[in-house]
């Protein structure tokens, strides 16, 4: 193993982490969407029932159609954001997907880096130590020489 190749696994694992990092931005954003969509939805029927409960104060005939027609544009707002959510959640499984195999590439990298590290020391300790085995011979072979 060169210094160059490992350098080259390097260069690759940084290539993966941010890989990994654009795509959490992505999933990151998606989510963020999500709870926006949420929120609205949460508003609209919260003023809905705030609608409802002043509409019991106020039972005449003007106040109820108000309330139907008020009604009817906030369930369909409602539908509509449901939809934007689950289409949102179509692409959030994908966005996650995505992040998992990115994230299991530069995983799989690092191990590969990791296992050439440790291959690399073990070479070189294997060749110091027969260097050092050689020495030994060498002086021993000296000294046994008259």
């Amino acid at each position: 193993m060169t210094a160059f190749d490992m350098a080259d696994l390097n260069s690759l694992i940084r290539l993966r982490k941010h890989e990994v990092d654009e795509k959490q931005k992505v999933l990151a954003d998606i989510y963020r969407q999500v709870e926006v969509l949420e929120t609205k939805k949460s508003e609209l029927l919260a003023r809905l029932e705030r609608e409802r409960k002043a509409l019991d104060d106020n039972l005449t005939l003007e106040t109820r159609d108000f309330y139907g027609r008020f009604e009817n544009a906030v369930r369909n707002d409602v539908e509509r954001i449901d939809v934007e959510i689950k289409n949102l959640e179509v692409h959030l499984e994908k966005a996650q997907e995505e992040v998992r195999v990115a994230f299991a590439e530069q995983k799989r990298i690092e191990i590969v880096n990791e296992r050439r590290k440790e291959e690399e020391a073990d070479e070189i300790t294997n060749k110091e130590s027969r260097e050092l085995d050689e020495i030994g011979i060498e002086g021993f072979r000296r000294k046994e020489k008259p």
